[in-house]
């Protein structure tokens, strides 16, 4: 089923790039009109301004974010078009197993693989929405049959499917994106992947433990499983390198897509005393941010920015670039760097996630350098940081 028209942001570091709303995943072979520019600017902390574009409208101008600097990408890593892969044509598909208008991160990988195939003509992607469980299988199946070279799924609940349609095509690569699929090992052309989230999840939890003044935090999360834990794992941690004796409670919310269920948890959060909330939930998350506004207190988001919403009062986002980390290990099984059997995550040093915010966030000079810091040592490779929550 073809996503309808779309609205994306990528915010990188040392550059800044505004999407305009874009077509469907069917009409990405049109002209593209995306504009860039670049701007380098030498701050104090070695921040870059970027410019948002999540809920720009009419003519206003996009809000600015600043980010720590990534590191510089690596210009000898392979990518299609390099050698054999030139003359060859490959037919990709994503199975997302849920709608595409129903989460904005979504929204932006599928505007980001509209790019990728403008920019690789050779490579044909595709995007199928299976949102019922009783699809899960068939349309993987179909996409196999139909002699799709690479198929991607999505979370744990395909993961079953998944596996059941890669041991029957043994000659087709299949991605999992963060199917949590315990017997990974068995299947050879199967490689799960996804985000390092407790890396982005540390620096937040940094940026909240700078902003309290009760001592006290909560977090709106999506659902107790290993993938959202691994956030709440990060966020734990970093805000404890700030202070041992902060007290954070976590809300889970067991849904990604309402709204209202994220601000009833939100405002419990704030009834309970926390000043600082935050919500890694997918789209119920602008339900914390509603409840942060309407009670005042400061919020940190996940994936995107909530400045319609809250004004002043968002902290920062920590932002995951998912469609930098899913043309990556398409790159990878394109050029032979397939790793089937195993999980790969990508994370900061990869240049696919960070923690970043806007012009007008509330937070001093002193925490941004605490921010700086610990993202410096997150590359240095000088922070351990666990997956597993001290509590949920």
């Amino acid at each position: 089923m073809a996503a309808e028209a779309l609205r994306g942001k990528e915010a990188d570091c040392y550059g800044v790039r505004r999407y305009r709303r874009r077509p469907s995943i069917n009409q990405f072979k049109g002209e593209r009109k995306m504009k860039k520019s670049v701007k380098i600017l030498a701050l104090a902390m070695a921040l870059v301004l970027v410019a948002a574009a999540f809920t720009a409208c009419g003519g206003q101008k996009a809000p600015e974010t600043s980010a720590p600097a990534a590191p510089a990408e690596d210009a000898s890593a392979p990518a299609p078009g390099d050698g054999d892969a030139a003359e060859k044509s490959y037919k990709v598909a994503l199975v997302s197993d849920m709608a595409v208008d129903e989460a904005e991160w979504l929204q932006n990988l599928v505007a980001g693989l509209g790019d990728y195939q403008t920019e690789h003509p050779n490579i044909e992607v595709k995007v199928v929405e299976a949102t019922q469980s009783s699809e899960y299988e068939p349309k993987t199946r179909a996409l196999a049959q139909a002699g799709y070279n690479i198929i991607i799924t999505t979370n744990s609940s395909m993961a079953d499917a998944t596996t059941a349609v890669a041991a029957d095509f043994p000659d087709i690569l299949f991605g999992s994106l963060d199917g949590v699929i315990s017997d990974i090992a068995d299947y050879p052309n199967l490689q799960e992947f996804g985000l390092n989230r407790t890396e982005t999840g540390y620096l937040a939890g940094v940026a909240a433990a700078c902003a309290t003044k009760a001592n006290k935090v909560g977090i709106v999360a999506g659902a107790d499983e290993p993938v959202i834990n691994a956030i709440v794992a990060g966020w734990q941690q970093g805000m404890r390198s700030v202070n041992p004796d902060i007290e954070d409670m976590v809300a889970y919310a067991n849904t990604w897509t309402d709204p209202t269920k994220g601000k009833e948890l939100g405002l419990m959060l704030v009834n309970e005393g926390c000043d600082v909330i935050a919500a890694a939930a997918g789209g119920t998350g602008v339900g914390g941010a509603q409840a942060a506004a309407e009670k005042g207190v400061y919020f940190v988001a996940w994936d995107v920015h909530y400045q319609d919403v809250l004004g002043d009062l968002e902290l920062g986002s920590a932002v995951n670039f998912f469609d930098k980390m899913v043309i990556q290990f398409i790159e990878d099984a394109i050029s032979g760097n397939f790793q089937g059997g195993k999980r790969v995550d990508y994370g900061i040093s990869e240049g696919v996630c960070t923690f970043e915010y806007l012009d007008n966030s509330p937070l001093s000079d002193e925490a941004k350098e605490k921010i700086k810091a610990a993202y410096d040592d997150i590359i240095a490779g000088k922070i351990d940081i666990s997956t597993e929550p001290l509590h949920k």
